[in-house]
């Protein structure tokens, strides 16, 4: 009886509709904007040459999943502003969905742009004036190191995290962190950083046939597994994790057909 119970629940998950999917059959899947901060904030730290590969990297795999890339480099804060107010304007009608890579560094809960520090939640908030993105998935990811001093991410936390990052407060939103505010994000001169060639490689295996929230569980998984191997003696049983926020009410795919 206990079998047939749960069968009967997993029979009943399984059944979907269309509707609970995010439609994906418009002319191009989506539209990729990639801000690329790789020289150093006013003069604090190294240019950031680990970047050129994990914008390579974006571009081989979005555009190979049918989408427009879109990428800009070393803008001031003014500049930023404006690419997504001209961003906000553009129609999106035969786009299915829209995604913002955002390479950077960062310093507490903020972001560098060329001039200076900024809060990541202006990526967010533009989204919110284009009509033509309403109910479609709109996906924030953010590479962004932190300070120096706080370079692993504890395999056993703290009983508190705290959180200073704004949530959205709109539907249909995605944003994922590369690590907690106040921890480093791994990132190497040749391979690029650990969290984008995380979803190169998962992106680049499995985008056509699984679901996001699946891949980015992924992603984190690999995250784990793959810095774990790379950890010094220094810094055995310390794990690098990824954060995920999300206001999504549907199932993606990255593909041109509802499964």
């Amino acid at each position: 009886m206990e079998n047939k119970a749960q069968n009967a629940k997993s029979a009943d998950f399984n059944h979907h509709s269309l509707e609970d999917y995010y439609p994906m059959t418009k002319n191009k899947l989506g539209k990729v904007y990639v801000f690329n901060q790789m020289s150093s904030y006013m003069g604090e730290g190294q240019p950031r040459v680990g970047h050129i590969k994990d914008c390579k990297d974006i571009e081989e795999v979005f555009q190979n999943l049918k989408f427009d890339v879109v990428k800009y480099e070393d803008l001031t804060y003014k500049e930023i502003l404006e690419k997504l107010s001209n961003i906000a304007k553009m129609d999106y009608s035969e786009y299915g969905c829209l995604i913002f890579f955002v390479l950077t560094h960062g310093k507490g809960s903020k972001i560098f742009a060329q001039d200076i520090v900024y809060y990541p939640d202006v990526y967010w908030n533009t989204l919110n004036e284009s009509s033509t993105l309403v109910h479609k998935p709109k996906l924030i990811f953010l590479q962004s190191p932190h300070d120096e001093e706080a370079y692993y991410v504890r395999a056993k936390p703290p009983r508190s995290v705290p959180t200073t990052y704004s949530i959205p407060e709109i539907p249909d939103v995605l944003f994922m962190y590369s690590c907690f505010d106040k921890f480093i994000s791994w990132r190497s001169h040749v391979t690029g950083s650990s969290f984008i060639q995380c979803i190169f490689k998962e992106y680049k295996q499995h985008a056509e046939n699984t679901d996001l929230l699946t891949i980015l569980t992924f992603i984190n998984r690999s995250m784990e597994s793959d810095f774990t191997k790379s950890l010094s003696l220094a810094a055995v049983g310390q794990k690098k994790m990824c954060t995920i926020v999300s206001t999504l009410n549907k199932v993606l795919y990255f593909s041109s057909k509802n499964k």
